[in-house]
């Protein structure tokens, strides 16, 4: 799993240096490489459903892979409200809500619109076990899974581990 390290605030600013404090990175597995396609690129599993809160660390695991990323898409449902811009390490990334479209998912863009990060996204609640299975299926090379597949995949295995235990 790829983790990012950074501290989180309240407000939109955040500092230069980054705490490396375990609480404060992304939980997140990538598969590489990403898929243009518009299929399931990672999963991530915030703490939280505040994203403005979240996203740094996010963001902090995509630019230290080298990925130009300054603009989000979500679902106002599942997250709420936040800010349309924000200032993070000194970039602005521009915040846009949908109300339709797959409501487990962030999408990440390139400044030039060419590059297409899909996430799925595991809520903070998950049961740890769950949400590690959800990264390991996201992650997995040549993948072409969509995040209804991966949590229905993720689901039924744990379904299948109660029973042999039982």
């Amino acid at each position: 799993m790829t983790t990012a390290q950074l501290d989180r605030t309240t407000d939109d600013q955040l500092p230069d240096e980054p705490l490396r404090d375990a609480a404060h990175r992304a939980r997140i597995g990538f598969r590489q490489p990403v898929s243009p396609t518009g299929f399931i690129d990672a999963a991530w599993w915030p703490r939280s459903r505040d994203l403005a809160a979240e996203l740094p660390a996010l963001l902090d695991v995509l630019w230290t892979a080298g990925r130009e990323i300054n603009r989000t898409t979500y679902d106002v449902h599942e997250w709420g409200a936040a800010p349309r811009r924000m200032q993070i390490e000194g970039r602005t990334v521009r915040l846009g809500s949908f109300t339709v479209g797959v409501p487990d998912t962030v999408t990440l863009f390139d400044p030039w619109g060419s590059e297409r990060v899909d996430i799925l996204v595991i809520a903070p609640d998950t049961e740890p076990g769950l949400a590690q299975r959800i990264i390991d299926l996201a992650d997995q090379a040549g993948s072409s899974a969509r995040a209804e597949e991966i949590l229905d995949r993720a689901a039924r295995t744990t379904d299948d581990d109660s029973r042999q235990r039982s």
